[in-house]
């Protein structure tokens, strides 16, 4: 029992005059690393990745291009009716609020696609 509380500590008034070994420290060729360095800088610099960034851009863009025309399908056929029978000064639009508010939350939802993810 007495073992469990062994801590392997002790007081003492003095610093004791026996050093512990300290582990001797890895030899590091700096050398070598540097060369392996400049190795992998020279692949990393030199490898053609113009091909990945057209096809990365690529796909963006029909990206973007779909989102916006769907922005388009949702906005324009508000502004169509609105401009039909231009010689009437006054539109009646009863409920407005509810059938605006759903074409807000459709807009958003193309609109902050990447926000979801």
């Amino acid at each position: 029992m007495a073992n469990e509380f062994d801590f392997g500590f002790t007081a003492v008034d003095e610093v004791p005059t026996e050093a512990a070994p300290q582990p001797a420290a890895p030899t590091i060729n700096e050398d070598k690393i540097m060369d392996a360095l400049k190795d992998l800088e020279l692949k990393i610099l030199s490898a053609d990745n113009s091909g990945m960034v057209n096809e990365h851009r690529s796909l963006i863009e029909s990206d973007v291009s779909t989102k916006l025309r769907d922005v388009e399908d949702l906005v324009l056929p508000l502004l169509y009716n609105l401009q039909k029978n231009p010689e009437k000064e006054y539109i009646h639009w009863p409920n407005r609020t509810a059938i605006i508010d759903k074409q807000i939350e459709r807009i958003k939802a193309v609109t902050r696609y990447y926000e979801r993810i």
